[in-house]
């Protein structure tokens, strides 16, 4: 017998898109690292934590045993409870970091094939 599913999606929220987030190029390694660190925090805090979220039936009666087990598929279980959408949005952080990790290579490259193409202007009185 299952129950009513329900829709954590709103209470969760999204990891920014690299077109949310602008990042002076100077600083996309700091934010990168910075943005990693909270991922890391929050996904230790998920894996300490997940036991808690977990519950087991007070009782044997039909009312606890299936109250347990909504509760333990809302919050603990699966990919659409809560621990579920944290571990999305801990993803979400990941990719970003990676994207920004990314912006910042290309940046670094770019800027040193400008170099390559200009030249050291210093060295002719530019």
């Amino acid at each position: 017998m299952s129950g009513p599913s329900y829709d954590l999606s709103s209470a969760v929220p999204v990891a920014p898109a690299a077109a949310d987030v602008l990042v002076h190029p100077d600083k996309l390694l700091d934010v990168a690292r910075i943005v990693e660190e909270q991922a890391n925090a929050l996904e230790d805090q998920l894996l300490t934590r997940l036991g808690q979220l977990r519950i087991d039936a007070p009782s044997a009666d039909v009312i606890s045993t299936q109250s347990v087990q909504a509760w333990n598929t809302l919050i603990a279980d699966g990919d659409r409870s809560y621990a579920g959408q944290v571990r999305e949005y801990v993803a979400g952080l990941k990719r970003l970091v990676s994207q920004l990790r990314e912006a910042a290579k290309d940046y670094k490259l770019s800027e040193e094939e400008k170099a390559a193409v200009f030249g050291d202007r210093g060295k002719h009185g530019a």
